[in-house]
């Protein structure tokens, strides 16, 4: 399957705007690590269909962003994702952005979330249901 075929369980559509541009009129690299958060934080209040921040329960432990082309103002950007490992206490996502104009990839990025209990101040498996869930949207195998 190639990757315009990939199955993506989320997808977030985000405007660039001017004040997300720098001197040399694109996106500046620093916002599109904002971009990915914002999807990640939408899916998970989504498949979780949490409410609150507080409800919130694991930390970010790494980012990798590969840029594939500028973005320039008012262009919509489509932020894809998807979890695409598990682990006993830690999950992947990967991330695709594509200008909704052109189809252009702009973006492929990749976190690590780590379930984490804030009292405790330590790391915790990933609860039986979000387990679930995120085993249902794991990318299929040979898409990534």
């Amino acid at each position: 399957m190639g990757a315009a075929e990939r199955r993506w369980a989320f997808r977030v559509a985000i405007d660039a705007t001017l004040r997300d541009t720098d001197g040399l009129g694109h996106v500046n690299n620093a916002v599109y690590l904002t971009w990915i958060e914002t999807a990640r934080t939408k899916y998970v209040f989504a498949r979780r269909r949490l409410t609150t921040i507080e409800q919130l329960d694991f930390v970010l432990a790494s980012a990798h962003l590969d840029f594939r082309s500028p973005v320039y103002l008012h262009e919509t950007v489509e932020i894809r994702c998807s979890p695409s490992r598990l682990g006993k206490s830690s999950w992947e996502m990967a991330f695709e952005g594509r200008v909704r104009d052109d189809g252009r990839v702009c973006l492929e990025a990749r976190t690590v979330q780590v379930q984490y209990d804030y009292e405790k101040r330590s790391s915790q498996p990933i609860p039986d249901d979000w387990r679930k869930l995120l085993e249902a949207d794991l990318l299929e195998k040979g898409s990534e």
